[in-house]
C-alpha cells in the first residue's frame, strides 16, 4: 500500500527521516525548493533535521526511475518577496511530509504516498514534462516504499483508528488531550458543529 497517515511529533520525525537514510533504498530531495534557490538533494540526516525545508521531501529510489524534474515556478512580482521557487517532480518519486504539532490544540498527520503505474500511465498525456511513467521500475517504487511504511509501523506504541502513533506524538496527544480526529489530524475539540 502506497500511503500511510501517521503521527509523529518532535524526535519521532528524526527517527522517521534515520529510517529513510538506513534502508540505504532513497535519494532525499525537498519537495520545494527555499525561494530564489534551486531544489536540494539532502545527503545526511542532520541535513534534514536541522532544515525547515526537510518537513516535505521526494524521495527516489535509487536505480528505479530517472532524475527528478525540478520545474521552476515563477511568481508575479509583488506578490511575495522573492522571484522564483522549484518543486520536485517525478512519476514514480515517494512523498514523505511531516505534518507535527499545530498551535498546541492539534497534531497534525504525517504522510508518506506515490504514485501507481496505472495512474501515472492515465495523467502521463496532461502533464508530458515528466516524462513515460514506463521509464521507473514500479515493482522497486512499490517495494522500497512498503519497507518504508513497515519500519515506521513498527515505531509504534499505539493507533488513532487505523494512524500510527509514534512515542512523541503519543506523549503530545495525552498531555493536550487531544481526542477527536477529523480533517488532518487530531484535535483538542470537537469539529465545529459537533457534540461530542
Amino acid at each position: 500500500m502506497p500511503n500511510l497517515d501517521f503521527y509523529a511529533a518532535d524526535d519521532d520525525w528524526s527517527a522517521v527521516l534515520r529510517v529513510v537514510f538506513d534502508l540505504g533504498l532513497f535519494r532525499v530531495f525537498e519537495a520545494d525548493s527555499r525561494h530564489d534557490h534551486e531544489l536540494r538533494e539532502f545527503r545526511t540526516l542532520d541535513e534534514v533535521a536541522s532544515d525547515h525545508h526537510g518537513r516535505h521531501l521526494q524521495l527516489l529510489v535509487v536505480g528505479a526511475g530517472p532524475e527528478p524534474v525540478a520545474k521552476r515556478i515563477n511568481f508575479l512580482p509583488g506578490i511575495v518577496d522573492a522571484t522564483f521557487r522549484y518543486t520536485c517532480e517525478g512519476w514514480g518519486l515517494i512523498q514523505l511530509h511531516y505534518g507535527g504539532v499545530f498551535r498546541d490544540r492539534e497534531l497534525r498527520w504525517s504522510h508518506t504516498n506515490h504514485n501507481t503505474e496505472k495512474r501515472a500511465s492515465a495523467w502521463a498525456r496532461t502533464v508530458d514534462h515528466l516524462g513515460d511513467p514506463a521509464a521507473w521500475d514500479w515493482p522497486a517504487v512499490t517495494s522500497a516504499s512498503g519497507k518504508m511504511n513497515r519500519a515506521i509501523r513498527r515505531m509504534a506504541v499505539g493507533k488513532v483508528r487505523s494512524h500510527p502513533v509514534l512515542p512523541h506524538a503519543a506523549q503530545v496527544i495525552a498531555e493536550a488531550n487531544l481526542r477527536y480526529e477529523y480533517g488532518i489530524g487530531i484535535h483538542a475539540t470537537p469539529a465545529f458543529g459537533v457534540t461530542p
